[in-house]
């Protein structure tokens, strides 16, 4: 009996070994499939927050005058049809709430058909509305996907990328749809150039809290992100300073509302530049 017992037991612990093991095993890799998952559908929102940023700015150029823009505004939104069908097909109930998407998928529809009859105000103010509900589901989506399990992302490069980030853009994505009607009106009220003002002050808080939270992430994780976000920090930094000297400190605006409309967008596209290489950098990163 005792000499079972000597040659049961070692065998009893390797298949207990062997048995967790394999649960750690497939624990592992229903993680890093989450977190692949994450990644993809984050960078779809991702392109449904920039073109209907892009709607609102074009939206408020054509509603304070400027018609060039109404051709752009029927070709953003065809774009805008497309981004939500993508995230229709790739659509995880586990990742996406279902209420939380219906509601933008539901407020989409009614702001398309209702922007040209709005006031340019009252364009910017649904616009707005509607791309918080936008950040707010990619935060669900990092929530969901990149800070839980065994495999999780660094807390800190997380809420850089995907929280911190598209608060970022969207400060930059409000000055410019208000530049542009201010530059397509030919005129800057008070209270808009106030707006600019405080605008201004909390992009260049934002981008702080984005430096501020890599440095405190992992070096290892956040190295793809760290050259990228001082290029990246000079631009923004360019293109406030035209805001200052073209609208907030201009008389009379010095700048048409296409050209600002470009250089705003081109310092989006920069920061959203940074967000899709650090995503690319994740997924082989987890591929491997």
């Amino acid at each position: 009996m005792v000499g079972f017992e000597w040659i049961f037991l070692p065998v009893l612990v390797a298949a207990t070994a062997g048995f967790a093991y394999s649960v750690n095993r497939k624990d592992r890799q229903r993680c890093l499939s989450l977190r692949l998952e994450g990644i993809r559908i984050n960078r779809l929102i991702k392109q449904l927050l920039l073109d209907v940023q892009q709607h609102r700015a074009m939206a408020s150029a054509f509603l304070n005058g400027d018609k060039s823009f109404g051709a752009k505004l029927e070709q953003k939104q065809a774009g805008i049809g497309h981004d939500i069908t993508a995230l229709d097909a790739l659509h995880s109930r586990i990742l996406m709430a279902e209420k939380r998407w219906d509601s933008v998928r539901d407020n989409w529809q009614s702001l398309r058909k209702e922007v040209l009859a709005l006031s340019a105000e009252d364009s910017f103010r649904r616009h707005v509305e509607f791309v918080r509900s936008i950040v707010y589901l990619m935060g669900d989506v990092a929530e969901h996907s990149q800070v839980v399990g065994s495999c999780c992302a660094d807390a800190a490069l997380a809420r850089a990328l995907w929280n911190k980030l598209p608060v970022a853009a969207e400060g930059l994505g409000q000055a410019r749809a208000l530049g542009a009607g201010v530059a397509a009106k030919g005129q800057c009220s008070s209270v808009v150039r106030v707006r600019l003002r405080f605008l201004e002050g909390r992009i260049r808080e934002t981008m702080k809290w984005v430096s501020d939270d890599l440095k405190r992430a992992d070096p290892s994780q956040a190295a793809p992100m760290l050259g990228l976000w001082k290029a990246t920090h000079k631009t923004v930094s360019d293109f406030l300073a035209l805001l200052e000297e073209t609208i907030i400190n201009a008389e009379k605006p010095s700048i048409d509302a296409e050209h600002y409309f470009g250089s705003a967008t081109k310092t989006i596209d920069a920061l959203f530049s940074v967000f899709d290489q650090v995503s690319d950098s994740m997924e082989k990163s987890l591929a491997r």
